[in-house]
């Protein structure tokens, strides 16, 4: 099982694992840094560099199979089994979508409390990001109110922590599961609790920014009906 350094410190930028199984083009590491594929969320990318000197570049991680897949090139030999690597993440890209995932979770705590609203989908990528929720309209005036609070929360000072929680006990909590359907698979017997104090409490894997202070600016880019009490809207955040 590798361990998820990530889900504990979003700001690691460098470490250090060890190589214990290699499949095809990816490797699998006793501990990693790299927040993977999934849940909307791109896969970090970034470099392996062995102990001899030997440079990889991680094309993408994701979960497959029980196991954290790093996807390297060029693809490596079987002889890397078991040595250490030192390992960097694009810390530019990491850092922007770490912002926009705080920023959608802000979203999601508004729209939730204001609306009655629950998410439908998403994608989050550094560039730009899309959030998917059920609302009766979407017009400008709302996109202008929804854009108005959340940017008056992401200039307050409102840290964001990490707990765990048994699922049993998790699933108690009213509106702790955001999302339509509950994507979190059974076999996660303790749930990752990401808080927004005073916006937003929710279940949740990826990485996020320690305050809103650190989001800057959201910026609505265009809005889009997606169906019948379904709406689509696409964001960027600006320093």
């Amino acid at each position: 099982m590798t361990k998820l350094l990530f889900q504990d410190d979003s700001y690691i930028k460098n470490f250090e694992a060890e190589i214990k199984e290699i499949v095809e083009d990816t490797v699998v590491l006793n501990q990693t840094a790299f927040a993977y594929r999934g849940g909307g969320l791109q896969s970090d990318t970034g470099y392996l560099e062995t102990t001899s000197g030997e440079k990889y570049e991680l094309i993408e991680a994701y979960f497959k199979g029980g196991k954290v897949l790093h996807k390297l090139s060029p693809t490596p030999q079987k002889s890397l089994l078991n040595q250490k690597v030192s390992c960097s993440i694009n810390w530019d890209a990491r850092y922007r979508q770490m912002r926009m995932h705080t920023a959608l979770h802000a979203l999601s705590g508004i729209l939730f409390k204001k609306y009655g609203s629950t998410v439908t989908g998403g994608n989050i990528t550094p560039e730009k990001s899309r959030v998917d929720f059920e609302i009766d309209h979407l017009r400008q005036e709302r996109v202008e109110e929804i854009v108005k609070e959340i940017n008056e929360i992401l200039v307050g000072d409102h840290p964001v922590s990490v707990s765990y929680m048994k699922r049993e006990e998790a699933l108690i909590i009213p509106d702790l599961i955001r999302t339509k359907v509950n994507l979190i698979p059974e076999r996660v017997k303790t749930l990752r609790i990401v808080e927004i104090k005073g916006v937003d409490m929710q279940a949740d894997g990826g990485v996020h920014v320690a305050n809103t202070n650190e989001i800057g600016e959201f910026v609505s880019l265009k809005s889009e009906n997606r169906g019948k009490n379904n709406k689509r809207l696409y964001f960027t955040v600006k320093p």
